[in-house]
């Protein structure tokens, strides 16, 4: 299922590792080997043999299952208990069902979608607007949906 499988330059992986930390507050291994491939139609981004980030508009966002592995302290976006099933069937996130956000997010970056009771990754996505402004509009798109639970790629990896 992945194509075009390489291990990337040292340079690079200094500012993947780099970007990682700084993006989403997170620990990144020392000295892990990194590689990027093809999945599907998306560039992907593997941490010692485990496809754990997207490469999107040459942002990158984690792929849903390394979220519990990195622990991101940034970046989040906590969602009602009712938006649920809506994100998970590949709906945008819209403002009148966020609870709660990281108020330095800023429009055009990556973020990852929560739910409010156990904190579990749901979705990552493009922040449409400030984190301050996630939480206090009442209408209006919050975040593009861009991988969530039981979409293509999450099946394709299921098959990896």
């Amino acid at each position: 299922m992945l194509k075009n499988r390489y291990v990337i330059r040292k340079k690079e992986a200094r500012k993947i590792a780099d970007d990682i930390r700084n993006i989403y507050g997170c620990e990144f291994p020392d000295n892990p080997k990194i590689e990027r491939a093809k999945l599907l139609d998306f560039d992907v981004v593997l941490v010692d043999n485990s496809v754990d980030f997207l490469i999107h508009d040459d942002r990158i966002l984690f792929i849903l299952s390394s979220i519990e592995k990195y622990k991101p302290e940034k970046k989040f976006v906590t969602i009602d208990m009712g938006a649920i099933k809506f994100i998970a069937g590949g709906a945008d996130v819209m403002v009148p069902g966020i609870v709660d956000a990281d108020r330095d997010i800023h429009e055009g970056d990556p973020v990852w979608i929560r739910d409010e009771n156990h904190g579990r990754a749901i979705a990552v996505g493009i922040s449409l607007m400030n984190g301050s402004d996630l939480i206090k509009l009442e209408k209006g798109r919050g975040v593009r949906n861009i991988h969530w639970v039981g979409d293509r790629i999450w099946k394709a990896l299921g098959e990896i």
